[in-house]
């Protein structure tokens, strides 16, 4: 009855839509390999923000997720055509093409503009899991840019555009706690002198690394930097597994063709009386279409296979299990205690089977008083 009941549970589909799970997430780590410099890049846009006297109300962020770099540039429109017009102009231009383009799945990314573009160059499109930003690198670049630029304007917030240099340079010049350096020494092999140096300039009198005599030992000692700075970067992604697969199990075995529910995120909505702590919170059965990496999967609708609905993270993703068939709900209840003992059978004589009991002498006390009497 017990297992009748965990596998009818199991197969439950309103359960499954509603009801919340306590387990942990599915989906662990990966740790993707330090490629060439600037050879994967990863875009996002931050705003709006209040408009500026120049028509700025959006900030398109661009950074390298090798070395970090990172370029700011304000743009009047989120349109895919002033995204595509800024890569190819401020970023392909000067650093050269990449290889992969990392971004999330906004209408300015996945737009035509930006999948022509992408194509005429061979660069590969990388789209992130649907509600999954922790897969874009520059996220952790939006945390740092809100409370730098907020400091920067104070009071005048339509003067954040004017802010943006600064903020991008002090950037570039901060040691990274991944790779141990900053991400100015690992383009321009050298420090770049900042504000702190036309002070003091201690570090052209102590290190003199921009001013070395023979080009020789500078590119040596730049090249055995770079491979401690690559096992810096292994440690550190090493770190951060360790610490994000304490709270995530592995991913179950999914494959194409596999059905699965998905995750929802509903959202209140108050002209329709629609509360989002009333919605469902999974919906399915969907198919799965094919596997991108061994944490994200591109799932369609089981009426229209042939219509992608978009990359999801394998922790938003739950097996979907048939509903029992065939099999009755009503089991027969066992007994507690232990069964009785049944009889056992022998060829023997009952005689012979019989319990010896004890035998006591009888009693003599009337033949006393017989003997007594004679």
């Amino acid at each position: 009855m017990r297992k009748y009941i965990a596998d009818y549970v199991k197969t439950c589909a309103e359960c499954i839509r509603y009801k919340a799970t306590n387990q942990k997430h599915a989906g662990l780590l990966q740790t993707p390999v330090p490629a060439q410099r600037f050879e994967s890049i990863a875009i996002d846009l931050f705003g709006p923000l209040p408009e500026t006297s120049e028509g700025m109300k959006w900030i398109f962020i661009v950074e390298d997720c090798t070395t970090k770099w990172v370029e700011l540039f304000p743009l009047k429109q989120a349109t895919a055509k002033e995204c595509a017009l800024t890569l190819l102009n401020e970023v392909f231009l000067r650093y050269g093409l990449p290889r992969r383009l990392i971004s999330d799945n906004g209408s300015q990314f996945v737009s035509v503009i930006m999948q022509q573009l992408c194509y005429v160059l061979n660069i590969n499109q990388s789209l992130i899991p649907v509600y999954h930003p922790q897969k874009n690198p520059v996220e952790l670049k939006n945390r740092d840019l809100k409370p730098r630029l907020a400091m920067m304007v104070g009071n005048n917030h339509t003067l954040w555009n004017e802010k943006l240099p600064a903020i991008r340079f002090a950037m570039n010049t901060a040691k990274c706690e991944t790779t141990g350096c900053t991400a100015a020494y690992l383009n321009f092999a050298r420090e770049l002198r900042t504000l702190d140096d036309v002070t003091t300039d201690l570090r052209s009198v102590i290190h003199n690394d921009n001013f070395v005599p023979e080009f020789t030992p500078y590119l040596k000692r730049f090249e055995r930097n770079m491979s401690q700075i690559k096992e810096n970067i292994e440690k550190s992604q090493d770190r951060r597994k360790a610490y994000a697969d304490k709270s995530r199990k592995p991913s179950p075995n999914l494959k194409p063709d596999d059905l699965v529910w998905v995750k929802l995120h509903p959202l209140s909505k108050a002209n329709q009386s629609k509360s989002a702590k009333l919605m469902p919170r999974k919906d399915g059965p969907y198919v799965i279409l094919s596997q991108k990496s061994p944490t994200t999967f591109v799932i369609a609708s089981c009426n229209k296979p042939d219509e992608p609905l978009g990359a999801y993270h394998v922790s938003a993703l739950t097996p979907f299990q048939n509903v029992i068939q065939n099999q009755s709900p009503v089991v027969p209840l066992r007994r507690r205690g232990r069964p009785p003992k049944q009889p056992s059978v022998s060829n023997e004589s009952p005689v012979e089977n019989a319990k010896i009991s004890k035998i006591t002498p009888p009693r003599r006390d009337g033949l006393r008083r017989c003997r007594g009497r004679m």
